[in-house]
């Protein structure tokens, strides 16, 4: 068996549920975990976690915004910072993040870590509305 576990600080997400394949969205670029995968740790970016339950040819798609991955020889265990489900995602609100972090990239007066902070935003609100299957949020002048 091949587990999936995943976890936030507020929730529990996916638990002990028995899946064929998992691809995250790793810091270095994206990684396709399957059983038999060796050790892993690594840390976590903004992006895409995507599943397949055991048996499934469907893939199940959660937004995770930074955290650890580990794989192990019975799964992996994916502690994110924050992570959404499709159903929990908000359209409008993620298009006026998605806005609201472009008009503040744009800043000339911006200070170092104001633009990592907008940056943050900006790919978080992307990674939703890619979830939802929006794909028009192209980047930024930056």
């Amino acid at each position: 068996m091949f587990i999936l576990n995943l976890v936030t600080p507020e929730k529990k997400l996916v638990t002990d549920l028995e899946i064929d394949e998992v691809i995250v969205p790793a810091y270095k670029g994206q990684l396709d975990i399957l059983p038999g995968h060796a050790p892993l740790m690594t840390t976590l970016s903004t992006g895409l976690l995507k599943y397949r339950t055991k048996g499934s040819a469907q893939f199940e798609t959660v937004v995770v915004s930074w955290g650890y991955m580990e794989v192990h020889p019975d799964g992996v265990v994916v502690l994110a910072d924050v992570a959404e489900s499709v159903a929990e995602i908000d359209r409008v609100r993620a298009e006026e993040q998605l806005k609201a972090a472009k008009a503040g990239l744009v800043d000339p007066l911006l200070e170092n870590d104001q633009m990592v902070m907008f940056q943050h935003k900006l790919e978080k609100a992307q990674a939703r509305l890619e979830a939802l299957g929006i794909h028009d949020h192209g980047g930024t002048s930056h």
